[in-house]
């Protein structure tokens, strides 16, 4: 009888987890924030743009487009796709050890209809000084500091 040797659960991981988010802004120049499900293992009740992590297979060409779409039904035209990005190794969770890469792009909404999917609760467009007084995710405050001039 042949043995099939079979690859541990660390092995079937990828290698990093790499997330693309955008930056939404509406014709009045807010910005879009969804805030995260307290059922969420990471970063519950939090603030963030939307985004998520790339697919197996996918590649960042259309990753920010589809996010978009799938966290709140909102078509997007990227006007720049790598704004801001940021890196570290995770410390807990199913990924820890793991490099964590979040690439943030600007885009704005071009059509559909506002719906949420299921990890989030509640949206808000905002501005700049209102962000930064929200309960938001780090990667998400440093970003904003960092891309300040372009939400005035």
């Amino acid at each position: 009888m042949i043995k099939i040797k079979q690859k541990s659960k660390r092995a079937l991981r990828p290698k990093v987890v790499l997330v693309n988010r955008c930056i939404i802004f509406d014709k009045k120049g807010k910005f879009l924030l969804i805030k995260r499900s307290p059922n969420e293992y990471y970063a519950a009740g939090l603030w963030e743009f939307p985004g998520g992590k790339l697919d197996e297979g996918q590649d960042l060409t259309n990753a920010l487009e589809r996010e978009v779409i799938e966290e709140t039904g909102l078509l997007v035209l990227p006007t720049t796709r790598i704004a801001y990005t940021e890196s570290s190794i995770i410390a807990r969770g199913p990924y820890k050890g793991l490099p964590y890469v979040v690439i943030i792009g600007i885009g704005k909404m071009i059509g559909g209809k506002l719906k949420l999917s299921e990890e989030h609760t509640d949206y808000k467009w905002v501005t700049y000084d209102e962000a930064i007084e929200m309960s938001i995710k780090d990667e998400i405050r440093k970003s904003l500091i960092v891309l300040k001039k372009n939400f005035r």
